[in-house]
């Protein structure tokens, strides 16, 4: 076994688009031009940033005119050392760990090979093309827009290759341009293995990426490799039994091999807890292993909240007669079972994540890209996207269709994390042609690929062919049913994707798309839905932004739905310049989420004030809150669902928990990793234990619900409060949870205005343990915000030996420290109920006064 890593500082020049293959090549180095350097991984944009030969496309309004490297080709050259040994090997092999997007791949000056998908590793054999010593490797790239057939005639297409970039260079964003060419060149993503969003999104301009974009390394074997390597949990009991699948690839092209294949499993702890070795005398081709091996006293995996994340390390190796080893493959597993509950419940059926054979509330968001340029995401912000996650109580990320397959650190750390992934396959939004057999077969190659690569995590929940393809073809793109079926995914989602899956991962559900169920594939009494329309896309969407009306929803689990608002200011001042801070700005536009225009504003004007009179902070301030206050009482109205009897729900999933630039938008956590208002209010609203009170006609009915595998009692307080403290109507009650459990406390009639005026009084429900320390809290109000008639804040601070007690004889509506969207108390944007007090720690262990609080009133 040898590995020689090319990661590195590498050199790189542009070309014309019509120098390609080995004569474009002899006809670059043949011309005069300069190379810069290069970092791989990387992207030509870093390179040009780095070089200053272009701004930041993220920043300002630099976008659009950082989009002409996609009308040019790229070469990347490197050289590397090889010695007499490696080339001795009888397998060698180079691997790039991503592409984006079309590579032809040079050594020594002859083509190794070409690869089109940016998703999935592109290998090559390169034995006969190294030699000892000094070898050339050089990489040509473009984005890939080439090889999009010009379809705007409608129902024809033109089989001559292009550059979709041919006017001048600047691609519009379909999203924000409304013009036919926009449109044309969004709908040829379709053709391209590549991050389907890089061609624009409502959440981000457009900016094709162009390189090698993850590691590249050169591997040499001898003998024998591991072609696979699969282990999965079939039971959990004690021992566990886990069922092994090991393919080996004799190297050798006729005679038959002896090797060993040995497969070790070590506990958490380190110390073996099985090991089963296998001889074989391998045939030329593949020789496969099945068998299971046992685990005694397993220690089980389990999602964030309801028990621990346990890893056993898995060592596979295949050794020579010689007992050298000829290849070995290390990897992380969690012993859990996963399946979907899909019974019936009347006349609709549930969808509900159980992990060994335990339901799971899936809490959680939605992941669209990290960044605008992928390469620049590092493991760090991995680790911190995940921390965060876990620390707001959520349980799931959807990984969505227009993303990526994330890097291994992502995967990693939501193992560590217990944030259970439900894997959408990269399709999104369009009509694939299922009929381009060149399409179908790129597409199985790269499933087949990511299925291998990630199925050992046991964050992995599921697979899912795609985001919206299959209620796009029902509901928007074929309302008369007269196109074909196999342009809704006939053969993709529903054939080829199910089958590999069966065959690659028999153990973890797979489900067609996103949303998907019943007779319409947005159902809301069937599977999963979207709901989009109903809230935040309705066509009188100033009428529907208000908590209240997620009380509409009948769905058994929302895999998307969303509200906008304003990063942090620090944040915005990042990717704008002071002459920018201005919603007339084109720059401020651009980053502003196309979705933001008519909602934001009269969400702020229903709410809290009149947005027209607001400055820029004051402004970013009301959106944040408003943002927040939706989102939490929105999770809390789904999560209010949980076993319900006429309508149960086990899944929401906020679009989108972070963001790929600087916007307005949907995120929790914006791109610099800037907690907004909205990411406390949801972490409170994810609690595993919760007091819930949501309307129910003329009543208003508490619920409390345990997410967690432990029973809890205690006692709830429910009842009126006034907004200024001067009464109180409330009932203390002992309450008892069974684990994993819903139970509703009771109803209370909402009394007519003329007997309780809403201005003047809010209802809650307030969770108390045995010992009478605050659990939790729920507020309902009866008028927004800017109607209440509030009393001046009055907040109360007292020290408790490292913790905080905060408290107000009034109502106080989001209290909070300026923390810079950086954690500095254990809790903020904080609602007090008069009377109640809630306790909060400073996080670095500095001091707290009053005069660092604020609560946010109407204007």
């Amino acid at each position: 076994m040898q590995t020689i890593g090319l990661n590195g500082t590498w050199t790189v020049r542009s070309g014309e688009m019509a120098q390609i293959g080995a004569e474009g090549l002899a006809s670059l180095l043949a011309s005069e031009g300069e190379w810069l350097p290069a970092e791989v991984p990387g992207e030509i944009h870093l390179d040009l940033m780095r070089a200053g030969r272009m701004p930041d496309p993220s920043v300002s309004a630099n976008m659009p005119d950082c989009r002409w490297p996609e009308t040019l080709a790229w070469w990347f050259r490197t050289r590397v050392s090889v010695d007499a040994g490696l080339l001795e090997h009888e397998q060698i092999r180079l691997i790039f760990d991503g592409l984006d997007l079309y590579a032809q791949v040079f050594v020594n000056g002859t083509l190794a090979g070409e690869a089109a998908n940016a998703f999935v590793p592109a290998v090559f054999d390169v034995k006969p093309l190294l030699r000892e010593g000094d070898n050339e490797l050089i990489v040509r790239l473009t984005a890939g827009s080439e090889l999009a057939p010009d379809d705007t005639v409608p129902g024809q297409g033109n089989p001559e290759r292009r550059p979709s970039a041919a006017e001048g260079g600047r691609i519009p964003n379909p999203m924000r341009d409304d013009d036919l060419y926009a449109h044309r060149i969004w709908a040829g993503r379709k053709w391209l293995r590549k991050p389907q969003f890089e061609y624009g999104w409502d959440w981000v301009d457009a900016l094709p990426n162009i390189g090698i974009w993850r590691g590249v390394r050169i591997e040499a074997r001898s003998h024998a490799v591991l072609r696979d390597i699969r282990v999965d949990t079939v039971s959990i009991a004690d021992p566990a039994v886990l069922e092994i699948e090991a393919v080996v690839r004799n190297l050798h092209p006729w005679a038959e091999r002896r090797c060993e294949v040995e497969i070790e499993i070590r506990s958490p702890e380190g110390r073996l807890a099985a090991r089963k070795s296998y001889p074989l005398s391998a045939p030329p081709g593949c020789e496969i292993v099945r068998d299971t091996i046992a685990v005694e006293r397993p220690e089980l995996w389990w999602p964030n909240g309801l028990g621990e994340q346990p890893l056993y390390t898995v060592e596979a190796r295949v050794a020579g007669p010689d007992g050298r080893i000829c290849d070995m493959r290390r990897f992380a597993i969690g012993l859990r079972t996963v399946s979907i509950d899909r019974s019936s419940v009347g006349d609709r059926s549930r969808f509900c994540i159980r992990v060994n054979d335990e339901e799971v509330f899936c809490r959680g968001g939605n992941l669209g890209p990290h960044d605008a340029i992928l390469a620049r995401v590092s493991d760090a912000k991995y680790e911190g996207l995940v921390s965060e996650a876990r620390r707001a109580n959520m349980t799931m990320f959807r990984i969505n269709g227009c993303s990526v397959f994330e890097g291994p650190a992502f995967y990693d750390a939501c193992d560590r994390a217990g944030i259970l992934i439900w894997q959408d396959f990269m399709f999104t939004c369009t009509t694939y042609p299922e009929q381009d057999g060149h399409l179908i077969s790129a597409a199985k190659a790269e499933c087949e690929a990511a299925v291998a690569m990630l199925r050992h995590h046991p964050s992995i929940a599921l697979w899912s062919g795609n985001n919206e393809c299959t209620w796009g073809f029902d509901d928007w793109w074929n309302p008369d049913k007269t196109k074909p079926l196999e342009l809704g995914g006939k053969l993709l989602y529903n054939e080829l994707m199910p089958d590999l899956c069966r065959r690659l991962d028999p153990r973890r559900p797979y489900w067609p798309s996103s949303p998907a169920g019943g007779e319409k594939p947005n159902s809301e009494e069937h599977g999963d839905c979207h709901w989009w329309h109903p809230f935040f896309m309705h066509p009188d969407v100033q009428r529907r932004i208000r908590h209240e009306t997620f009380d509409e929803c009948r769905s058994g689990f929302v895999s998307e739905y969303g509200a906008i608002g304003p990063c942090h200011l620090d944040s915005i001042r990042e990717y704008l310049a002071e002459d920018e801070m201005n919603p007339e700005s084109r720059a401020w536009r651009m980053h502003t989420n196309t979705f933001e225009t008519k909602t934001v504003p009269e969400a702020i004007r229903f709410h809290y004030a009149d947005p027209e009179a607001l400055s820029v902070p004051e402004y970013v301030l009301y959106g944040q809150v408003f943002q927040a206050f939706v989102h939490g009482h929105a999770m809390e109205a789904l999560r209010f669902r949980k076993h319900d009897p006429e309508a149960d729900c086990a899944g929401a999933l906020i679009w989108a928990y972070s963001d790929c630039w600087g916007e307005t938008g949907w995120s929790l956590l914006d791109y610099y990793l800037r907690r907004k208002a909205s990411w406390y209010w949801v972490r409170r609203a994810c609690r595993p234990l919760k007091a819930i009170v949501r309307r129910r006609g003329e009543a208003l009915v508490t619920r409390l619900v345990n997410d967690t595998r432990r029973a809890w009692s205690g006692t709830v307080e429910t009842g009126w409060w006034r907004v200024d403290g001067k009464a109180r109507e409330t009932e203390r009650r002992p309450v008892a949870s069974p684990a994993n459990s819903m139970v509703e406390i009771g109803p209370a009639p909402i009394p007519p205005a003329s007997e309780r005026d809403p201005r003047e009084w809010l209802f809650a429900a307030v969770l108390r343990d045995d010992g009478g320390a605050i659990e939790d809290q729920c507020i309902w109000l009866l008028a927004p915000h800017r109607e209440l008639a509030l009393a001046e804040p009055d907040i109360q601070l007292r020290n408790l030996d490292g913790e905080y007690e905060l408290a107000s004889p009034v109502y106080c509506h989001a209290v909070h420290v300026e923390d810079h969207g950086r954690e500095l108390l254990s809790d903020n944007w904080i609602d007090l109920l008069p009377g109640i007090p809630l306790r909060i720690r400073r996080t670095d262990g500095g001091g707290l006064s009053v005069a660092d609080l604020s609560a946010l009133g109407p204007r």
